[in-house]
């Protein structure tokens, strides 16, 4: 069945559930990702992550999300949203996930009109989603929908058995000709009383130079919340330092849920420090210390034109997966 015929009539009447942010919905919720994300990030939310960002969200985001239902069963969820670290009024973000089965296509268009026909109440101007598979799947689903993809990003793994520093030492060398230092948060907190500012307009400025097609506006207390988890740990935090001047940093972000991988968070220089090899040693150094640590992967997301990829694969990543967002112009 294709999206061209399915549209002439529906076999279900859309049935949907709104979450109410209850103990039983957030597991159900959880329980969904475990069996719709992508291999890599399955078994990687709990229920106390899921709540905890949930909460962040700012209410002028207007969060919004329903459990879909086919023949009586709950088979995946949709969401809109203003974006927090991105907001803009006129842009309305949005998530559909549910089973990559043409008999579920006509809960997936009955869904997917219904998120157009509330952007419209909301006078978006543009209507954006994103989808965690980047599979074939939903890349039609969209375009024959009237979307445009807009950013495709890769998903990374490392397998830290098979890392091996001595494989890096010229990159090692040539960045210790440096004056540079690479130090963890947890090491620079007790020399720098401001580190949290010093923190913030580094990964801001590292930030807004990421490949993207949003225009960032980072709210200092909603990254230092995003950030600063229960679970988030200082020494993950790995900063080049150039006298007194942050330059460059590789964050990572752990799991409740897995003991043995971990994710990248951000991973930069500032402009004015590039091409000089700092990115690939902040990056073999954290690498190192999170293998001494006793983690076993490492996962990474790159949009397809950030240098941060080829400097991933170079390190030993493997693509493993793709992600993408597209955009309706309403």
């Amino acid at each position: 069945m294709t999206l061209d015929s399915f549209k002439v009539y529906y076999f279900h009447v859309l049935d949907i559930i709104s979450f109410n942010s209850s103990e039983e919905h957030f597991a159900l919720l959880v329980s969904l990702q475990d069996a719709l994300w992508p291999d890599p990030w399955k078994n990687w939310e709990s229920v106390e992550m899921c709540r905890y960002h949930a909460e962040l969200i700012p209410a002028k985001c207007k969060a919004h999300l329903d459990f879909i239902r086919h023949e009586g069963n709950v088979i995946g969820w949709g969401a809109t949203h203003h974006d927090p670290w991105a907001f803009d009024p006129n842009l309305l973000d949005s998530t559909l996930t549910i089973p990559q089965e043409d008999k579920y296509l006509d809960c997936a268009q009955q869904y997917l009109e219904l998120q157009i026909e509330t952007a419209r109440k909301m006078k978006a101007k543009v209507f954006r989603a994103w989808s965690d598979s980047g599979s074939n799947w939903f890349k039609n689903f969209y375009t024959k929908n009237g979307f445009e993809i807009s950013l495709i990003e890769y998903i990374s793994e490392l397998n830290l058995d098979k890392f091996f520093i001595d494989a890096f030492e010229s990159s090692v060398s040539r960045f210790e000709k440096n004056a540079y230092v690479i130090s963890s948060l947890q090491e620079l907190k007790k020399l720098n009383a401001d580190w949290e500012t010093k923190m913030f307009d580094l990964w801001k400025r590292i930030e807004q130079d990421v490949p993207s097609d949003l225009v960032l506006d980072l709210d200092f207390d909603l990254w230092k919340s995003s950030i600063f988890c229960p679970w988030f740990k200082e020494e993950d935090v790995y900063i080049v330092v150039d006298g007194d001047k942050w330059v460059a940093l590789s964050t990572y972000a752990r799991s409740l849920r897995s003991n043995d991988k971990i994710s990248t968070d951000l991973t930069g220089v500032l402009p004015e420090y590039r091409r000089q090899g700092i990115c690939s040693a902040v990056k073999i150094h954290a690498l190192k210390d999170l293998k001494k640590k006793g983690f076993k992967a490492v996962l990474t997301g790159n949009e397809e034109n950030n240098p941060m990829f080829q400097i991933n694969l170079m390190l030993g990543f493997k693509k493993v997966g793709e992600e993408f967002g597209c955009k309706l112009t309403l």
